[in-house]
């Protein structure tokens, strides 16, 4: 997908962008496939322990892992793509309608960042979390980003709706560079003084195959799932390959390279091994330039 110059545009100048129907079902199909054969494989699991009653086997993907939580917390472990590790989303980090978009605007040697997500958010009523606060990508960065940009890809693989938790920004608030942020019960945020003032929140609604596209400065966050289903999305990262990564102990990949195209890094096993490995010698590390 090429995007059009009032689409960068509209990009430079309020720090996001939604872009509906970028992707279909041949391209969230296998993902979905992936983490629901990993969600069964717990269910039996965990029937077989006596720890669930039931594998909820009928449920519908928006909703299974709700029922299996209510009953065994534990399913929920290690879902993110760095410890799952399936090899559908490794192929969805290098699509190529996500690395078009992110050529648009980091060049055309593209590094797939380390800080990257799946998120499966529960209900407010079921969760133990509370919703993802007002923050900015690059806070959770090292300092050795500041200077650099880095393109967040917010993409929905069920509807992301007003009710279920979808993302709200505050355009413009790239402009302003890094606030401070501090440790809340939601996370990382920047605190409500330390925001911008008269800037308007926008809610971003938005469809599975949409896509949302964020500066790292842009301050964003996630309303409260009040619906009975889970919200499922990727949060993931793309720039130009000579910059930092902001998690320097975590592997990073050139998914792109018009000018070495054999230098790629697309390569399923050795993403496995580096992540293990990463993960296995970085216990210990502080990740965040704000501390606890």
């Amino acid at each position: 997908m090429r995007l059009t110059e009032s689409e960068v545009s509209f990009f430079h100048e309020n720090g996001y962008l939604l872009l509906e129907d970028v992707l279909d079902d041949s391209d969230l199909g296998p993902v979905i496939e992936e983490y629901s054969d990993l969600i069964a494989t717990r269910a039996e699991k965990l029937h077989s322990e006596g720890k669930i009653t039931s594998t909820y086997a009928d449920k519908p993907f928006t909703e299974r892992l709700l029922y299996l939580a209510a009953e065994a917390r534990e399913v929920t472990a290690d879902l993110d793509i760095m410890r799952a590790r399936g090899e559908a989303t490794f192929n969805f980090l290098k699509n190529p309608k996500i690395l078009d978009l992110a050529e648009s605007f980091v060049g055309s040697e593209i590094l797939c960042n380390p800080i990257q997500h799946i998120r499966s958010v529960l209900p407010v009523k079921e969760s133990q979390h509370e919703p993802t606060p007002w923050h900015q990508d690059a806070g959770v960065c090292w300092p050795d980003t500041d200077p650099y940009f880095m393109l967040t890809v917010w993409i929905p693989i069920v509807d992301a709706t007003l009710e279920n938790g979808c993302l709200q920004v505050l355009p413009g608030s790239h402009k302003f560079g890094l606030f401070k942020h501090a440790w809340n019960n939601a996370g990382l945020a920047v605190p409500p003084e330390h925001q911008p003032p008269n800037l308007t929140p926008k809610e971003l609604p938005i469809r599975a195959g949409g896509v949302i596209l964020f500066h790292n400065y842009t301050l964003h966050s996630a309303r409260p799932n009040e619906s009975d289903t889970v919200r499922w999305s990727f949060d993931l990262r793309y720039h130009d390959v000579y910059q930092p990564t902001g998690r320097p102990y975590y592997p990073a990949f050139l998914m792109r390279s018009r000018m070495r195209p054999e230098a790629c890094q697309t390569d399923y096993e050795t993403w496995c091994k580096r992540w293990k490995f990463a993960l296995e010698n970085s216990k210990g590390v502080q990740a965040y330039r704000w501390l606890r």
